[in-house]
């Protein structure tokens, strides 16, 4: 479930602060036991990955999460916020966007799962409130997002986006600016790797030629083995 949200708030943020980057969401348990790796790409490819030792659960209260955005030079921008006591994903999410994006926000997200512990359905939304914004549509805003700080009984089989964007902004004028197609699936590749493998140090790489020896890597993500002669 942790994953599933981190995901969805993951892929909420880049598309709303950084849609043309690479972002990752990081969420590292209390106990420092387990880690969940969200991982969304500008394409709309996202995966997830779950670290745990002895197999225990991943708890989010008094973990952190960590939000990372890969610029365009490969600098990396990154932010660090402690999950508020109680809270899950969505309270830390909405804590790292006051601290470290100091951007007023209401975000909630939330992931279904059916008696077998099968995820049906995981959605979430995130609304920004920009300095322009006049009193009247801003009490509007805030009387309507009262209703949604919960989104988990909304995702229902006849859930869609448009719906819940449309509830949302009730009564409100407003005008589309873009769609994105989203999907799960890795992007490794055997040229990604063999760039990864260029930045190691010269003396390093040739110790790995003279070696002679095949390169055996496994994707941590999606568990595709590469084999480099």
């Amino acid at each position: 479930k942790h994953l599933g949200d981190l995901l969805t708030a993951t892929l909420l943020f880049r598309e709303t602060m950084a849609p043309d980057l690479r972002v990752q969401g990081i969420l590292k348990s209390a106990d420092k036991d387990g880690t969940l790796i969200a991982d969304s790409a500008p394409a709309g490819k996202t995966r997830g990955l779950l670290q745990s030792s002895g197999g225990k659960p991943i708890e989010a209260a008094g973990g952190h999460l960590q939000m990372m955005r890969t610029l365009q030079n490969g600098a990396v921008n990154q932010g660090v916020v402690r999950v508020p006591e109680g809270g899950g994903i969505t309270q830390a999410m909405m804590a790292y966007m006051r601290e470290s994006e100091q951007v007023d926000t209401m975000l909630a997200v939330a992931t279904v799962q059916n008696e077998a512990g099968e995820v049906i359905a995981a959605g979430g939304y995130l609304v920004q409130l920009l300095p322009e914004v006049g009193r009247g549509p801003l009490a509007v805003m805030a009387l309507r997002l009262e209703d949604f700080e919960n989104v988990e009984p909304y995702l229902k089989p006849e859930f869609t986006p448009e719906w819940l964007r449309d509830e949302l902004l009730y009564g409100m004028p407003f005008t589309v600016l873009d769609k994105s197609s989203v999907e799960s699936e890795c992007w490794c590749s055997e040229s990604r790797l063999l760039g990864a493998i260029a930045t190691l140090d010269r003396k390093e790489i040739q110790t790995m030629v003279d070696d002679g020896d095949p390169l055996e890597i496994t994707c941590d993500y999606c568990k595709k083995e590469y084999r480099i002669q």
